[in-house]
């Protein structure tokens, strides 16, 4: 199936572009929702992690005798229970194997795993692991991007790591030396010849913090083994990848390592790929007894976090205001370990060109290794530390030829069939129709500053992005219509609040005619459903949509067949409609599906679909295809400004998607909601501050969240709906990034002053009217 042919269609019906309500939520209200957390097996004992509390430093010694011999101490897991032979591998990761699931001789930042104890009750667990004596040699801290890319920094990873042997194959890995985890390149046109044409350069240095992802739901993971037989409950977005991981940990074969994933207290990222089921399953393997781990609120924000990000963008532009080229540097801080930073700093690295047609291009985008918590996937993958500097330097290049920066984005814009900056040509490019809906939504061009009092300004900012999707990819579901008329939907696509299950019963509903109540979507079993890559990137609805609408075409054929020899009429002549088999132009001429599968003997009707995009980049040159289709949206933002104390007030937000087709309305708004406060969020508050490498603001005391009395008092979504097009682009993200820009460009149009580092704090804005 080629990329033309993975645009599934999906047309208006009874099912498809109604708002229901999502199957689950009365139950994730009321507490009787069963997550991973709730998970219990008969013997199960808890575990609790021992982690270092300095970012740097040599393992010199280890006693862990104490701590083994207290009483209701199952097992304790250090790295010397990797050495034996039929021991398991003490490194994983999703790109590179560079993470231990114990460390070793060596720890590389504050919250790394040195040892792990499983036991009867939270409090010996605890107990055990103040018993464990560790001795370290510190070294030299390289926290920050400067530290880290210095001639003489000390080194985070003595020599690079070994790459996973089955990796994906949209990542490259090169540029492997120092701190540089690994490098990506994007090369078009000829970049000197551009800046000859251009009649100003514009450059500018942005930074974006790293932040956490926040999930109501933490980690949580129950592993057992039964034989060599390992079975793992886990709140993951991926059950499939970390199914392979830990058969590659485990030298199992992938059929003897089975993981389930009950619904998720949502993920935004941070549980994509392995994380730790590694280390829980090593617990239960040395322990021969299921184990389970819950992380703390503390430890999640040592767990993962947002890539924080420096982006150095210089712009060529003419006096009419037409970009003609962009040299792009991008710092990726990927923390202590890998994680998926390889194919993040590719897809931030080439949206930092933003939705614009530039015909000199190059870009240079780096992750680099760091004593920081690992980064990982986050909402918006990239994105928002792209949009955040490209939009910020489009309002810059605006005020500096003094053209409206509406317009100027209107003159650069990419439209149906240009060519981006990989190559690949643009389809159902509809950011020009997007920009001016969102402008328009916020009374654009009119006052855009406006000085409401002595203290206080008013300001308006605009922002337009495109994203990608994961590509290649692919997803496999299959489906069952039972003899009652019911129909089961298998998939491994995961439901963490997003609605997923309740879109594709919606999908799997329509063509077969039948009520949405009458679909059930199995939770992901990695034993029993099919494959699907990830749940992230925007992609569930398109994709396992996709895959599911194949299936449930190949068991309407299989019932219209069916109806036709009962009713002695061709099998085209027949349509579905409310649970019954009808008769094109004859309603009284009918059966129902129950009568058709039983006057037939046939128990039920099975179908399996399958939607693989194809695409992937030159490692050289960045050219190639980048993404399958691309997110499309917009934000306008207006905002108030406390002159005194830097204070900003978002009054107005707006934002707009392209959607396609819009399957579930009102999940689809929820889902932009939840988009919009978080890119708020960033854009104002969200920030994790190390000192030395040590995170100071671990808990939800001291890092700032967005809170209800943040929220605008005019907050707007919207969806571009094509009435012509029946394709499906994703939601889940696409108006984060956007969002963050508008607020940074309404607040510098109310400052008069440059906004180049997030988040907007008040100190900031203070510090850039000062400066």
């Amino acid at each position: 199936m080629n990329n033309q042919e993975v645009a599934v269609k999906v047309a208006a019906g009874k099912s498809i572009g109604r708002s229901h309500d999502m199957f689950e939520a009365r139950a994730r209200v009321d507490g009787s929702l069963n997550f991973a957390l709730n998970a219990e097996l008969p013997n199960m004992t808890v575990a609790r992690l021992l982690r270092s509390q300095t970012p740097h430093a040599r393992i010199t010694s280890i006693d862990t005798s104490q701590a083994e011999a207290m009483e209701g101490v199952v097992a304790v897991l250090t790295a010397a229970d990797f050495d034996g032979e039929g021991s398991p591998n003490r490194h994983f990761g999703a790109v590179i194997r560079d993470q231990p699931v114990v460390c070793g001789t060596k720890v590389r930042f504050a919250g790394d795993i040195v040892a792990a104890v499983a036991a009867e009750t939270d409090d010996i667990a605890e107990a055990a692991l103040l018993a464990i004596e560790v001795e370290y040699e510190e070294l030299p801290v390289v926290a920050e991007l400067d530290d880290a890319l210095a001639d003489d920094a000390a080194l985070v990873h003595e020599r690079p790591p070994e790459p996973r042997e089955r990796s994906y194959a949209d990542i490259k890995l090169q540029g492997r030396e120092g701190n540089i985890c690994t490098k990506f390149q994007l090369r078009k046109g000829d970049l000197d010849a551009g800046f000859a044409m251009a009649d100003h350069i514009v450059e500018t240095t942005y930074e974006s913090p790293a932040v956490q992802h926040v999930p109501m739901e933490p980690h949580v993971v129950l592993a057992s083994f039964e034989g060599r037989r390992l079975t793992v409950i886990s709140s993951t977005q991926t059950p499939y990848a970390v199914r392979d991981t830990l058969a590659e940990m485990f030298g199992l074969p992938t059929w003897s390592v089975r993981v389930i994933v009950p619904p998720l207290g949502g993920g935004y990222g941070a549980k994509t790929y392995s994380k730790f089921e590694p280390v829980t399953a090593a617990l239960a393997w040395k322990a021969r007894r299921p184990v389970k781990l819950v992380l703390s609120r503390e430890e999640e924000f040592v767990a993962v976090t947002k890539h924080a990000a420096r982006i150095r963008l210089r712009t060529g532009v003419t006096a009419e205001g037409k970009l003609v080229a962009r040299d792009v540097e991008v710092h990726f801080n990927a923390g202590a370990y890998a994680d998926i930073s390889p194919r993040l700093i590719k897809n931030g690295g080439y949206s930092c060109v933003g939705p614009y047609d530039i015909p000199h291009v190059r870009v240079d985008s780096y992750a680099v290794y760091t004593n920081r918590p690992p980064a990982g996937a986050y909402r918006g993958y990239g994105v928002s530390q792209a949009a955040w500097a490209y939009e910020r330097q489009m309002d810059e290049i605006a005020d500096l030829l003094g053209i409206d920066p509406v317009e100027l984005r209107r003159r650069n814009l990419l439209q149906e069939g240009s060519r981006f900056a990989t190559g690949e040509v643009m389809h159902e490019a509809r950011w020009t129709e997007l920009l001016e809906r969102s402008a328009a939504a916020v009374g654009w061009p009119a006052d855009r500053r406006v000085q409401v009092s002595d203290t206080r300004v008013r300001g308006k900012g605009i922002a337009v992005i495109l994203k990608s999707t994961i590509t290649p990819s692919t997803s496999n579901a299959v489906v069952r219509l039972d003899a009652d008329g019911s129909l089961q939907v298998l998939t491994s696509s995961v439901e963490m609040g997003q609605g997923a299950h309740t879109v594709l019963a919606q999908i799997a509903a329509e063509p077969l005619g039948i009520p949405v109540t009458s679909v059930h979507v199995t939770a992901p079993d990695t034993q029993y459903t099919p494959y699907d890559q990830t749940t992230s990137s925007s992609r569930t609805t398109r994709a396992m949509g996709g895959a599911v609408t194949h299936a449930v075409s190949a068991v309407r054929d299989r019932l219209l067949a069916l109806a036709g020899d009962l009713l002695e009429v061709a099998a085209d002549d027949l349509v579905l409609e409310d649970g019954d088999v009808v008769l094109r132009g004859a309603p009284a001429t009918r059966v129902s599906i129950q009568d058709v599968l039983y006057r037939t003997r046939t128990g039920s009707i099975s179908g399996d679909g399958e939607i693989k995009t194809v695409g992937g980049l030159d490692a050289e040159t960045g050219q190639g295809i980048a993404s399958d289709h691309w997110h499309q949206g917009a934000a306008g933002a207006e905002v108030e400004v406390d002159l005194g104390t830097g204070k900003v007030y978002v009054k107005h937000l707006h934002a707009i998607a392209y959607a396609g087709r819009v399957v579930n309305p009102k999940m689809a708004r929820l889902q932009m909601h939840g988009s919009m406060f978080f890119g708020m969020g960033h854009a104002l508050y969200e920030e994790l501050v190390f000192e030395d490498g040590i995170l100071t603001n671990p808990n939800l005391s001291d890092y700032s969240l967005l809170a209800m009395g943040d929220v605008p008092e005019v907050l707007e979504v919207e969806f571009l709906e094509d009435e012509h097009e029946t394709t499906i682009h994703g939601l889940g993200e696409t108006v984060l990034p956007p969002v963050i820009a508008a607020i940074g460009n309404a607040v510098s149009a109310a400052i008069g002053a440059r906004v180049t580092r997030l988040p907007i704090t008040p100190e900031r804005v203070l510090e850039a009217m000062n400066a």
